[in-house]
């Protein structure tokens, strides 16, 4: 099957708001952390949110926050799809968009356990998220460099 990658829309709300919630990483201790969260409408309007399909099926997403310090603010791939290198590719994805957008790095607040995928992707540490409200787990906050499109 033949991947593609699109911009969200309205329309997709419900299937993204799904893969979050559905999330295997966010149970248990990291269940906190999704309570309540929902994408909305005008989130998919205000922020670069692109999907990854196959045969139109939603396996996975990533929602840049634009701005003065750009932020990658969400990252998730379907738990049926997981191992699949789809975390990648929508990594590189948003590092083409970054790029044609003139940004130089990204900044991600990761979830604890997907600090090594970000570091595989070339993510330098920077600091750390201390607890608050319901998170109450330190989180690594990483810069990703972003290269010029290869096209």
């Amino acid at each position: 099957m033949t991947l593609s990658i699109r911009r969200a829309t309205a329309a997709d709300v419900e299937t993204l708001n799904a893969i979050v919630q559905g999330s295997a990483a966010y149970r248990g201790d990291y269940a906190a952390m999704l309570d309540g969260y929902e994408i909305t409408e005008g989130q998919i309007a205000r922020d670069e949110i692109h999907l990854v399909e196959e045969a139109g099926e939603t396996l996975g997403f990533y929602s840049l926050m634009l701005g003065a310090t750009p932020e990658l603010d969400l990252l998730f791939v379907a738990d049926v799809a997981q191992g699949r290198g789809l975390g990648r590719i929508l990594v590189d994805h948003m590092r083409a968009l970054a790029a044609r957008q003139g940004i130089g790095a990204v900044k991600i607040i990761s979830h604890p356990p997907a600090a090594d995928f970000y570091r595989r992707q070339g993510a330098i540490d920077v600091g750390f998220a201390y607890p608050m409200g319901g998170v109450t787990w330190v989180r690594p906050i990483f810069s990703l460099p972003v290269s010029p499109p290869s096209d």
